[in-house]
């Protein structure tokens, strides 16, 4: 069995460049008719201050978090590239593929956490040759299940980035995520305090999920210059 270590690939210096998002909602009388309106702004100065309706509110809020999901990437690859220890290295090795014999030289995907029980078995399927990152920031749980299972548990939008290095698909080596939900299960009798949490444990996990896809682009990124 073969092991060598491939050069990490260098993540590209930070330029200089910013990124912000306003997002401004109030209710006021109007000072005439004394009405409340609904207003909502998206300058720093209120400069673009108008009526508005929920609709709209909704439409720039997601407008809004397609910023703040830049504005994460651009902290993430800013902390990779100011990083003060190197990246770590991206291990190699050589096995046969159990359908054919041939060799396989196997390069894990950048950030790979596998375990590679192949690696040391010498031999295996090159379709389940398998590199992942788990989520292991994902300390979002909330109480799911009805029946036999309420009151478990789960781990909720959990984000994992793959690859399969050596598969005979092209496309399937190409890393990606995959978000871990399930189905058919419920989170029961929820007060409106209650439903509140949850919509903040998504929210919070929604912001993680952003780091994730910061993670995704730079690791293909990676695999897409190591290709070239």
């Amino acid at each position: 069995m073969n092991r060598v270590s491939a050069a990490p690939t260098a993540t590209p210096t930070p330029v200089e460049q910013s990124i912000s998002a306003t997002f401004h909602i109030e209710v006021m009388n109007d000072l005439e008719t004394g009405q409340p309106m609904l207003l909502g702004s998206s300058d720093t100065n209120l400069g673009d201050l108008q009526v508005v309706t929920a609709a709209q509110v909704v439409a720039k809020a997601a407008e809004q978090h397609r910023v703040i999901t830049e504005a994460v990437r651009l902290a993430v690859d800013f902390e990779a590239a100011t990083r003060k220890s190197s990246a770590p290295k991206t291990p190699s090795w050589t096995v046969a593929d159990r359908g054919t014999g041939m060799p396989l030289n196997v390069t894990c995907m950048s950030g790979c956490s596998g375990f590679h029980l192949e690696a040391a078995a010498g031999t295996a399927p090159a379709a389940e040759i398998w590199c992942t990152q788990f989520d292991t920031a994902n300390t979002t749980e909330l109480v799911i299940g009805c029946g036999s299972d309420k009151g478990t548990d789960w781990a909720t939008l959990s984000v994992q980035i793959s690859s399969f290095p050596v598969h005979p698909d092209p496309a399937k080596r190409i890393p990606h995520a995959a978000v871990e939900v399930t189905e058919d299960h419920y989170i029961e009798d929820l007060d409106p305090d209650g439903l509140a949490a949850v919509i903040d444990a998504i929210e919070r996990r929604a912001a993680e999920m952003r780091v994730r896809h910061a993670e995704l682009v730079r690791i293909r990124a990676a695999y897409q210059a190591a290709q070239a």
